[in-house]
């Protein structure tokens, strides 16, 4: 036989062999269509008569149209051994509904599919296949992978249990209703279509639904992490009324709230001590055992660095979406928390004022510099002219109703070359009154003289005690960002005056010289 022939008698016989194999598939699929399953979900279930009190469930939940629908489902429905505890004379909808959506998923999901994977059912909890598929949700199944017109069908022995989230736990558990009714008060509802079943059509032909709502809070939507939803898991201490208010007695004065209308002043104080307190209460994962950690970070970004004395004394609980730790005494580290160490880096240039006759440079070091420099850069203060007396402010931010010890760090002129650069200084601090007037205190000490050669960090002020607070929340950066406001209405009241405080003659003789570099203004909380 030539080769040519071979050739073409081999592309013969592949031609051959794809033609019967698509007949075969043809065939195949013309006699599975035709062994099609010709009953839906839910008369597989109403028909099934160890299934009568789960078929009662789903009509009083309104989801036997469901189960009918041409949309694809999964169900796993207890048998009725499973379901003694139900009482079909009293079960309302809501009630049916919330058992009925944890054993109903989207899709077709056969035991088949891979070991571990994840299962969302119709009210978003997420379960999976275990142990070679014999069980889902922690429940044996009895039959599995029964075919209906719209889905799959499996039974199970017991009902699979509702876990609670870590939010369906701050609002279903005992004593908890400060935590609870502040949360709540952000709480907005909004229409869910993936939950709502069409219902009809009204005369405009659009869509009617039996609705279902879903809650949105903007607390949980902005950082705090979303743990009323299933999609992540969380470590969430939960306070009791008791530790609640034991926590609101000890940090809310550090919120006073100057406004001339007091009952303002008083909601604001209110909201952002509710804040201090719900900020650190959520961590991302599951923290296990929280003494073996060195530390650990919460959702709002402190760094607590003692967990093992946080979770002492606590309840541990599972929830659907992380761990629970029920507690009533909430041992906060006041400046790991809502009290945190004020720290301004000088070089920014927002919120920094040159005083009059004062030119401000921004200069870099590099990684090497023998002297420390905080992001390596600073800023260099000197006079415009020859009688200035140069000088800077700066707004500090965000200072509570407490005490702070006040630093400034400088620099020395050895890092540009210049050891004799030493200067002599005076600090102005300026703030409001509970009356809501602005009043400042001078100091210029003998001791207030910056080093040539060393970086010094200069304490101000000692357990300095500001009368009202001037803090900005979270849920204010929320509407600012929403543009419910201006940036225009965030005013910061607190100001520190850095200026050189050095004579003619200290000036003339080179005694000192009327120059100085700061590094960081530092705010230092004391610790109550």
């Amino acid at each position: 036989m030539s080769k040519n022939k071979f050739i073409a008698l081999a592309f013969l016989l592949v031609g051959l062999m794809v033609f019967y194999s698509c007949q075969d598939e043809q065939n195949d699929h013309y006699a599975r269509s035709k062994s099609l399953p010709d009953k839906n979900l839910y008369e597989l279930i109403k028909l099934n008569p160890d299934l009568s009190t789960f078929s009662k469930l789903i009509e009083i939940a309104g989801y036997d149209s469901l189960l009918k629908s041409s949309q694809t489902y999964t169900v796993w429905a207890p048998v009725n051994a499973g379901l003694t505890d139900i009482n079909l004379t009293t079960i309302d909808k809501v009630q049916a509904r919330l058992i009925v959506n944890n054993h109903i998923a989207r899709f077709n999901n056969s035991t088949s599919i891979a070991p571990g994977q994840l299962i969302r059912m119709k009210n978003y909890k997420v379960y999976t296949f275990l142990s070679g598929s014999s069980t889902f949700g922690g429940s044996e199944l009895i039959t599995h992978d029964i075919l209906a017109r719209n889905g799959v069908l499996h039974t199970i022995k017991n009902q699979i249990v509702y876990h609670n989230n870590l939010y369906e736990y701050v609002l279903s558990s005992p004593n908890v209703s400060k935590l609870s009714a502040f949360i709540q008060s952000f709480e907005e509802k909004r229409f869910d279509p993936t939950l709502s079943i069409p219902i009809d059509i009204d005369k405009n032909g659009r869509t009617v639904y039996d609705s279902i709502t879903t809650s949105y809070n903007r607390l949980f939507n902005n950082n705090l992490g979303l743990i009323n939803t299933e999609d992540s898991i969380y470590t969430m201490l939960i306070p009791s009324d008791k530790a609640w208010d034991a926590a609101y007695a000890r940090i809310s004065p550090y919120f006073k709230t100057y406004n001339s209308n007091q009952a303002h002043a008083d909601s604001v104080r209110n909201i952002q001590t509710s804040l201090a307190i719900l900020n650190d209460l959520i961590y991302r994962g599951k923290i296990e055992n929280p003494a073996s950690f060195d530390s650990i970070v919460s959702t709002s970004g402190s760094v607590i660095h003692n967990p093992a004395n946080l979770f002492s004394g606590t309840e541990k609980k599972i929830a659907s979406n992380g761990l629970v730790y029920l507690t009533d005494d909430l041992k906060y580290n006041n400046v790991e928390t809502w009290n945190k160490n004020i720290i301004l880096e000088c070089e920014a240039a927002e919120g920094r004022v040159a005083g009059p006759n004062t030119g401000i440079f921004t200069r870099t070091v590099t990684s090497g510099s023998i002297i420390p420099v905080s992001d390596f850069r600073y800023i260099e203060v000197v006079p415009n002219t020859t009688s200035a007396q140069p000088a800077v402010t700066f707004d500090i931010p965000n200072v509570l109703s407490g005490k702070y010890d006040i630093y400034v760090e400088f620099i020395p002129g050895s890092i540009d070359g210049t050891p004799r650069d030493s200067t002599k200084l005076l600090f102005d601090l300026t703030y409001l009154t509970v009356t809501g007037a602005t009043t400042n205190e001078t100091v210029k000490l003998s001791t207030f003289v910056t080093s040539g050669t060393q970086k010094v960090k200069m304490k101000v002020f000692s357990g300095y005690e500001f009368p009202v607070s001037n803090y900005y929340d979270l849920l204010w950066w929320v509407a600012y960002k929403a543009g419910l406001h201006s940036f225009n209405e965030h005013v910061v009241t607190t100001k520190l005056m850095v200026k050189t405080n050095v004579s003619t003659s200290e000036l003339n003789n080179n005694i000192f010289t009327r120059k100085f570099r700061i590094d960081r203004v530092i705010f230092e909380a004391v610790s109550n």
